[in-house]
């Protein structure tokens, strides 16, 4: 079975290849290199890619196109990239709180013959073609003449010189750090010596005189003597 036939209930990455259904028979490499052959760099960026690019409501404002036999509005949009695929999107507006409210309810994907004659869909019969196997092919063609041993030399090569880079770069990094840090440091202010606050001098109590003393002892004693 070919790629899907145009139209589906809800938009997939790539027409027909993501859907979950059984029973489906992938192309072979062949096929696959057949068909890359026959179709521009454009669609095989939508096919490696996996998906196509369509604008948003920012880029491209809205506009509708039609109205279905449900009073659907009818929105298109082409992709930007393949210049095939063309999303038709159904909204419906609901009036609520005093305001029309619109969502998208349904879209689905249809394709068209380019002004060349371009199509985007592989002829029938060559069974279903994934991202990967376009990818795979794109890759075998590209480098096509090359021995392995000499692109595993070149990647050797490429992963020395990127580690190499790396170092050097490390390097670098770390040289401007301490260069850095040092230059902060000279920009510091030196530290003013800790002055120590002068010995507080013993308090003195002034030693009483003998003879002071001598005359407090008599007054005591003859102030017992009294007493007595």
């Amino acid at each position: 079975m070919a790629d899907d036939a145009t139209g589906s209930s809800a938009v997939l990455s790539i027409q027909g290849e993501q859907q979950q259904e059984t029973g489906r028979v992938r192309a072979s490499d062949e096929d696959v290199d057949l068909y890359v052959d026959g179709v521009s760099d454009e669609v095989l960026a939508c096919r490696e890619r996996g998906r196509h690019l369509f604008p948003t409501i920012r880029q491209a404002g809205i506009h509708f196109n039609g109205v279905d036999r449900d009073g659907m509005l009818l929105r298109r949009l082409v992709c930007t990239c393949c210049n095939l695929a063309v999303k038709v999107e159904k909204w419906e507006g609901v009036r609520a709180g005093g305001r029309t409210r619109f969502r998208r309810v349904a879209s689905n994907l249809e394709y068209r013959t380019g002004n060349d004659g371009e199509v985007y869909l592989a002829p029938s019969g060559r069974g279903h073609m994934t991202p990967r196997q376009i990818g795979d092919s794109v890759a075998s063609k590209a480098l096509a003449g090359q021995t392995l041993t000499a692109l595993r030399k070149a990647a050797t090569k490429a992963a020395a010189e990127a580690a190499a880079e790396k170092a050097a770069a490390d390097k670098a990094a770390g040289e401007k750090a301490a260069t850095r840090a040092a230059a902060r440091t000279a920009a510091k202010p030196a530290a003013k010596p800790a002055v120590k606050a002068p010995a507080k001098a013993a308090a003195k109590t002034p030693a009483k005189s003998g003879a002071a003393a001598g005359k407090a002892r008599t007054t005591r004693a003859r102030s017992a003597k009294g007493t007595s």
